[in-house]
């Protein structure tokens, strides 16, 4: 019998949207000022160490990005709750439209606004973070890898011990997620060498697939 599932929690969009998390990642720390604007834990550390130095100026600094990321999930959950499903898109869409204007934005800034444009980044991460949280049945990050880490490697452990094979293919399905976000990154370390801020771009472009994509309805 064919189920009928939502493509937004499809694995072939997951693909899609991991090789753009890698490559936002890539783009703020080579073309932005050698930040990962992705996952905030780093920019957290950061903020509390030079509070601990009473550099209050440079602490709020962080605190911009951290901001920016959680303003992004506000505002997945703010469509989540207000689409009632009715119009030419679905939910999801939308969260990915805002995340391509703000990529798109963020090509045109120069250097002086690095820090507007990682938040622009962590503001779209936030948003994809929230938006899309299940793959394939699986709650599966895109924008970073330590999660589908744990998950992999505590799926493959499970495979050894009880001979599960479902724990095997959920092991591939988080470490595939991981490689393509690798691939993500190396596709924009090559791009932002060569275009250097238009780089972000390619991103908006993989966005804009998962957006066209959405539009599929997919089969189990």
């Amino acid at each position: 019998m064919k189920i009928q599932k939502q493509m937004s929690e499809s694995m072939m969009l997951a693909v899609v949207l991991a090789i753009a998390g890698g490559f936002m990642d890539t783009y703020s720390y080579i073309c932005r000022g050698g930040v990962f604007a992705n996952a905030e834990t780093g920019n957290i550390v950061l903020m509390a160490i030079n509070l601990s130095n009473n550099h209050i100026s440079k602490a709020l600094q962080y605190l911009i990005p951290i901001t920016a990321f959680a303003l992004g999930v506000v505002v997945s959950e703010i469509i989540r709750l207000k689409n009632n499903e009715q119009g030419m898109f679905h939910w999801r869409q939308i969260s990915l439209l805002i995340e391509i204007i703000a990529l798109v934005i963020s090509a045109f800034m120069p250097q002086s606004m690095n820090l507007i444009v990682n938040s622009l980044i962590s503001f779209t991460c936030g948003t994809q973070v929230a938006t899309f949280a299940k793959f394939n049945g699986y709650g599966m990050a895109t924008t970073m890898c330590t999660g589908n880490l744990r998950s992999g490697t505590q799926s493959i452990c499970q495979y050894f011990i009880h001979k599960d094979k479902n724990q095997l293919q959920k092991a591939f399905s988080y470490y595939g997620c991981i490689a393509f976000f690798i691939l993500g990154a190396v596709i924009g370390k090559y791009t932002s060498d060569i275009y250097n801020e238009k780089a972000i771009l390619v991103a908006s472009s993989m966005l804009l697939i998962a957006f066209v994509m959405m539009f599929v309805s997919g089969k189990k």
